[in-house]
């Protein structure tokens, strides 16, 4: 697995808990000692991965981020030579909302809720497809126009490349086939506030590291690549928790269907 996947399906964050301490002077001071020194020493910490080889803890992790019922990816990097970044929040029934930009190519939303997609795009994004197209100069303005602070409706069935950047299912299926053989322990660190297990690969000119939450289900939490054409960092997050999401107001909408019959 690696980021160029993830960039391209698009086109683990836990909250950290501190602990509390608390110091006193006089008589509270003998009470503490008494109570420390009764009590019994702490266990070790429990080794979730125990006796699992690293590939096996990657198949684990994939296995268990996979069955999320939803999550939010968000991430940074290089797709065809170009800086992407985004974040989805989206889930296993399909809803989701989110947004990716292009260095130069302008900035995107979409949303897609029960089935029907929306889009949104800025100015330099419209421009963007419109030249992708082939028109010329004086046309690709008026489209930019034409979509400015509105959203493009696109019906159930007719935008399938652009609703599997938001289903989990669609998601991972892209990465289903992909090899996790080939990685090495590292250390334990932390993805915001969470421990995890830290998993590496070389893969030619690109390192791959995966972190894995060792706490809970074994979720991956970062994906970063280093070196080659397409670095990149991943984070993935807000497991299982409800994605609201709502349609775009109907004055704001561009229904593409109703503008082709009346053209017709």
């Amino acid at each position: 697995m690696n980021n160029r996947k993830f960039l391209a399906a698009a086109a683990l964050c836990a909250t950290a808990t501190g602990g509390l301490s608390a110091c006193g002077g006089g008589q509270g001071e003998g009470i503490a000692d008494k109570a420390a020194s009764s009590s019994p020493s702490p266990k070790a910490p429990v080794d979730p991965f125990e006796g699992l080889t690293a590939d096996q803890i990657a198949d684990k992790a994939f296995a268990a981020t996979k069955a999320a019922d939803s999550l939010k990816v968000a991430g940074e990097g290089k797709d065809d030579g170009k800086n992407l970044s985004l974040e989805f929040t989206l889930s296993r029934a399909g809803d989701c909302t989110g947004k990716m930009a292009y260095t130069g190519s302008g900035q995107s939303e979409l949303r897609v809720v029960d089935k029907v997609t929306y889009m949104k795009g800025d100015e330099a994004f419209w421009k963007g497809i419109a030249k992708q197209k082939g028109t010329s100069a004086e046309q690709s303005t008026a489209m930019a126009e034409m979509f400015k602070g509105r959203w493009m409706k696109i019906p159930a069935g007719k935008a399938k490349r652009m609703a599997e950047a938001c289903d989990v299912d669609a998601l991972f299926k892209k990465l289903g086939d992909d090899d996790l053989s080939g990685v090495t322990k590292g250390p334990t660190t932390e993805v915001n506030g969470q421990k995890a297990l830290t998993l590496t690969r070389k893969d030619g000119a690109e390192t791959h590291t995966f972190y894995v939450a060792t706490v809970g289900q074994p979720y991956f939490l970062k994906a970063v690549t280093e070196g080659g054409d397409e670095p990149g960092t991943m984070t993935f997050s807000d497991f299982n928790k409800p994605v609201a999401v709502s349609a775009p107001p109907a004055d704001q909408i561009f229904d593409v269907d109703k503008v082709k019959a009346a053209r017709s």
